[in-house]
């Protein structure tokens, strides 16, 4: 009914200490146990377990065989797994303990002092009853991840005290079931791992208030919970019973350090145990000291990390990034610098010290939108760059000497005045300056201390009491008017002859709008000429068993290159020869137009298109261009040009249109024939050509 204090180090529940302090009946009882004994086979270690009493019927066994010579696990251990509750072969030379998955009634487990190289995850599968395991002072340097969470195994106490481990993962720290005790300590350990990227699960309680002993190892960094599958350290508080003893390591108390302590800060003197008083190594002015006491006293301003110079920090300047301030500090403070640091380290939040150096410019660097506060002063300044001011935050403190100054840049209008420090400035005050008056009038308060004078013949004005209406600025401001006025219209102009060049050939589409056909209907030879790329055999089946023959039929004289091109003739001639004499241009749209012109099909498909698109723009009254999209193309499928305006001007016919009203959309934009039922002309010396590409073309299909 009682804990003693020894148990009370850990265990912070009643039933828990009840569970840690209980003992198996058979221990306390020994008259219906049986010892065995071991008969080795070999001189290399290998042995068999044998009986003495054999008549006698008793209830459990136990197995104990220490310092002997024993290489593995007796070979016959399974033919006694039904009573074995007991196996200690402590301070043999077993090296592999992967068959005792058949000892499914075994308590207790003890192989202390051998040669034990890795636990595999699997070794103590099945082993439900296994409460007390006891591999101390061995060679483990590998315990697998998930060794010890497995549901199945309901461990009292594990030992894995003095072995030669470096990383623990965290898998064998945090797990389900309850637990006592398991024991890491006098081991090699550096870090925490998560090989299998565990995830902390807030509707589950873990560990049950078990005490992990990590204590003697040769942790350095504060551990990484995020890495460790606790994105929030709020979730923290689900372990929050467990007891980590983390003393005598080469704690280095730095940054990593301040987002936990800060969590665990009002916790600590609730839950106090003398395991949490962790020291610091590193630093040498923190050598020694408690990290838990600085947490309680507020002291975690001590908790910092340097950046070197390998990180971004100037050279001869201190870096530290302090998270309880929330900050990154640059110090440069009296290094002699002449110019600002041409890069800072890539933090936000940033407090860059530049005072009592020689620094004459402050110029326009990108990091300056890291700053959270800047101070310049005992430096010679004698210009501020205007971009300066346009960079930095509007809420950033800024402290600086501008008793050089000639000009404060207009861009400072922008900033907040109450968090700007000038001190003392002798400015030359014009038209250019009115606007200092107005932002330093606006501050309802002078806790800053700026005091702003004008430069005069009879000696400095302050600022507030500075007549600029008598500097007649007037003229000025008209001139800032007419700059306004002039940006404007360039702006305005840049757009239009954005506009204008993007959106060109869409300009000449509606202008022209070849989706109506055309009233003066001139008589040309040919009515309409077919334009298709040849290497897309589809449109060129199509085109020649069907379109050619509806039109036909319709009495339109039609001009087919696939079909009336004469061999012989320059075909770039016979092209503008042959458009120049008809009236309409249908153009099947594939995708073939968009490849290079290497292909000689591919070349002559586009000279066509761009003749046809010439003819169109000159003569649109009599012309019309007709563009069928046969590939179901997309305007993104093209650069700019006549094809993409056709195309996101949706003036295109679609081919595979639903409602099958492609041919009669295509008449309404050709309108009616020249020749009405009249036999098209065709000089008959095509005939031959003809049969001779209407059998290349079958060849082909083949």
């Amino acid at each position: 009914s009682d804990c003693d204090q020894q148990y009370a180090t850990y265990i912070h529940r009643e039933d828990g200490c009840c569970r840690c302090r209980m003992k198996p009946a058979w221990e306390l009882d020994l008259t219906d146990v049986e010892f065995l004994n071991v008969e080795y086979r070999r001189r290399r270690g290998t042995a068999f377990i044998i009986l003495i009493e054999q008549l006698m019927n008793y209830k459990y066994q136990i197995l104990i065989h220490t310092y002997g010579f024993l290489s593995k696990i007796p070979e016959n251990v399974c033919d006694f797994a039904q009573k074995l509750v007991k196996l200690d072969l402590s301070g043999n030379g077993i090296t592999n303990f992967e068959s005792i998955s058949c000892l499914t009634n075994l308590d207790t487990l003890l192989l202390a002092r051998n040669k034990i190289l890795h636990v595999k995850n699997e070794t103590f599968f099945g082993l439900s009853m296994l409460r007390v395991l006891d591999l101390s002072n061995n060679d483990i340097k590998v315990l697998e991840p998930n060794t010890l969470s497995d549901t199945s195994l309901f461990l009292h106490s594990a030992n894995f005290r003095q072995n030669q481990m470096k990383t623990i993962d965290i898998t064998n720290a945090v797990i389900e079931n309850p637990f006592c005790k398991i024991d890491y300590s006098d081991n090699k350990i550096t870090d925490f791992t998560n090989e299998v990227s565990f995830q902390i699960n807030p509707d589950k309680i873990y560990g049950d208030g078990g005490y992990i002993d990590l204590a003697d190892n040769v942790f350095q960094t504060w551990i990484n919970f995020t890495d460790l599958g606790f994105p929030d350290l709020n979730y923290f508080g689900k372990v929050v019973s467990y007891g980590f003893d983390l003393r005598r390591a080469n704690w280095t108390c730095d940054c990593k350090m301040q987002p936990f302590l800060e969590k665990v800060k009002p916790y600590l003197g609730k839950i106090w145990r003398d395991y949490y008083n962790i020291t610091c190594t590193e630093p040498p002015e923190l050598s020694g000291v408690s990290i838990a006491d600085m947490s309680m006293k507020n002291k975690l301003d001590n908790f910092i990390c340097n950046i070197s110079v390998t990180s971004g920090c100037p050279l001869g300047c201190h870096c530290y990034e302090q998270p309880s301030e929330r900050r990154t500090v640059v110090n440069c403070t009296g290094v002699g610098l002449t110019t600002m640091p041409s890069k800072l380290p890539a933090f936000s939040n940033i407090e860059l010290l530049l005072e009592n150096n020689l620094i004459h410019e402050l110029g326009d660097i990108e990091y300056l939108t890291q700053l959270k506060k800047l101070e310049i002063n005992n430096n010679p300044l004698r210009k501020i760059s205007s971009a300066l001011a346009k960079r930095i935050k509007y809420n950033v403190d800024i402290s600086l000497n501008c008793t050089n100054l000639e000009k404060i840049p207009i861009t400072f209008k922008q900033l907040d005045q109450h968090r700007v420090k000038l001190g003392v400035c002798n400015i030359t005050c014009d038209c250019s300056s009115k606007w200092v008056k107005e932002w330093i009038s606006a501050k309802s308060d002078n806790s800053n201390h700026n005091e702003l004078y004008c430069k005069a013949s009879g000696g400095n004005i302050p600022i507030i009491s500075f007549n600029f209406d008598a500097l007649d600025c007037a003229v000025d401001q008209f001139l800032i008017y007419i700059a306004i006025a002039l940006a404007l219209f360039l702006i305005i102009l840049s757009v239009c002859m954005f506009v204008l060049y993007n959106y060109r050939y869409e300009l000449v589409l509606i202008l022209k709008n070849p989706t109506i056909g055309r009233e003066n209907m001139v008589s040309m030879l040919y009515d309409i000429y077919i334009v298709v790329n040849e290497n897309n055999d589809e449109a060129l089946l199509w085109t020649k068993t069907v379109l050619t023959h509806k039109l036909k039929r319709l009495g339109y004289n039609t001009y087919f290159p696939f079909r009336d091109y004469i061999f012989g003739d320059l075909r770039e001639e016979q092209i503008i020869q042959m458009l120049s004499k008809s009236r309409d241009v249908i153009v099947l749209l594939t995708s073939e137009f968009n490849l290079n012109e290497e292909n000689l099909n591919t070349l002559y498909a586009n000279l066509e298109w761009r003749h046809a698109w010439n003819n169109f723009k000159t003569n649109s009254s009599e012309r019309n261009l007709i563009v069928i999209n046969f590939d179901q193309l997309k305007a993104g499928d093209f650069d700019v040009s006549p094809l993409k305006a056709f195309l996101r001007l949706k003036m295109t016919l679609d081919f595979a249109d639903r409602s099958h009203s492609l041919m009669g959309d295509l008449l309404a934009r050709i309108g009616p024939p020249s020749r009405v039922n009249k036999k098209p002309i065709y000089k008959q010396t095509n005939g031959y050509y003809n049969n001779l590409n209407i059998l290349h073309y079958l060849s082909k299909c083949k």
